[in-house]
């Protein structure tokens, strides 16, 4: 009796919990308090309002791209003998942290990769843009990006304009949201091939591989995808007490909370624990590193693939260094520095790819804060003016170049 009410309360205890979060985020309320205990800059500042078109944009940022890739596909097979752009790069391409002095407007903000594709196609409406930004973008990612896109002829690029950051060094991975791309056999046949290609980021693919054979396998048996090792996976769980009732509650909170509440409620959270490590561990993300071993491998050799993709492919290739608020650091030592220049002057060098250097081309009184420091990577809204003149006038040379 005393194991029955007990596992009661745990119930009505998690049950009264959610119905709460499905009206009321703590999260976000310990955000707020976090921020005004250290002093952040409004909210405001950072920008939320922003232009939308998914015929030029993966508008999800990376949290679910097959939807935007399939609107794209229509739209280039409706669109054919144009030229496709396609832009390569992280959160600085999606996001704007406004400068001192700059303030809300009342229609949404454009990036300068909008400002871009307004000003070229002024001159020339035929041609075409898709920007591919993902927050923590990995090198890794965007060789499997180009290996998708070039495996079906409707997404396939004439141009390729590729960020390159230090950070990019830094991150790696493929993350799950990228793996449904396995679908396709012709593709999966590429990483497959990839994967046993010996090459420093070739675990990482074999990794993306089993992961998603794994999720597949968990897709097509339920019992599998909830059950534990132990004695449920010994016993049929549907005739058990706790099955019936766990199986009842996850439909309660299916109903209860919708899938953007739940996905709010995920973001508010990890915005904690970012907060945590910014305020209490005095992690920044400007906070100067070095990188190197494993994961210098892994980057630089993902990076040196997509050149030689695209170079096999004719596919023009343009790189540039990306700005960098000159009020940070991201280099620990010179001699970071030194190897992450020679390292992509190296690969443009040796596949003849133009290479723009705008690392330093943003003064600091155009960038704002971010939480508890200057935010090292989203510029403010005259910055993106100024950087989509560098781009147009970059994009324009390589073309005649060509």
């Amino acid at each position: 009796m005393r194991r029955l009410i007990s596992a009661m309360g745990v119930l009505t205890s998690t049950l009264v919990l959610l119905a709460i979060l499905a009206h009321v985020n703590p999260f976000e309320v310990v955000c707020d308090a976090m921020d005004k205990m250290f002093g952040a800059p409004p909210k405001w500042t950072q920008v939320t309002n922003y232009y939308l078109d998914p015929t030029t944009q993966e508008i999800s940022h990376g949290d679910d791209p097959m939807p935007g890739l399939g609107t794209l596909k229509q739209y280039w097979h409706e669109h054919a003998g144009t030229g496709r752009t396609l832009f390569f790069g992280n959160s600085q391409m999606h996001s704007i942290t406004l400068a001192p002095g700059e303030q809300p407007q009342s229609g949404p903000d454009k990036t300068y990769v909008d400002l871009v594709i307004d000003q070229i196609r002024s001159g020339n409406p035929n041609e075409q843009f898709y920007r591919l930004s993902f927050s923590g973008m990995s090198y890794p990612e965007v060789l499997w990006q180009v290996n998708y896109m070039l495996d079906d002829p409707d997404l396939r690029p004439n141009m390729v304009v590729l960020q390159i950051n230090y950070q990019f060094f830094w991150t790696g991975g493929i993350r799950d949201s990228m793996l449904p791309m396995l679908s396709r056999p012709s593709f999966r046949a590429r990483i497959e091939q990839l994967a046993a290609a010996g090459q420093p980021y070739s675990p990482t693919y074999l990794g993306a591989l089993q992961h998603y054979d794994q999720m597949e396998s968990k897709g097509k048996s339920p019992l599998s995808a909830t059950a534990d090792s132990g004695t449920a996976s010994i016993q049929n769980s549907n005739f058990t007490p706790g099955y019936r009732i766990e199986t009842h509650a996850r439909a309660w909170v299916d109903d209860a909370i919708s899938r953007d509440r739940r996905g709010e409620l995920l973001e508010s959270f990890e915005n904690v624990l970012y907060r945590g490590r910014l305020y209490f561990l005095r992690v920044k993300p400007s906070t100067a590193r070095s990188i190197s071993g494993y994961r210098l491998l892994a980057s630089s050799s993902a990076l040196d693939s997509v050149a030689a993709l695209c170079k096999a492919n004719n596919i023009k290739l343009m790189l540039f260094y990306a700005p960098v608020n000159p009020s940070v650091s991201l280099y620990r030592t010179p001699e970071n520095f030194q190897s992450y220049r020679q390292i992509v002057g190296g690969i443009a060098e040796k596949y003849d790819i133009p290479l723009f250097d705008f690392e330093n081309s943003i003064s600091a009184d155009h960038w704002g804060s971010m939480l508890s420091g200057p935010d090292p990577l989203h510029m403010g809204r005259s910055a993106q003016r100024l950087m989509a003149k560098q781009v147009v006038e970059a994009i324009q040379s390589v073309k005649v170049q060509n």
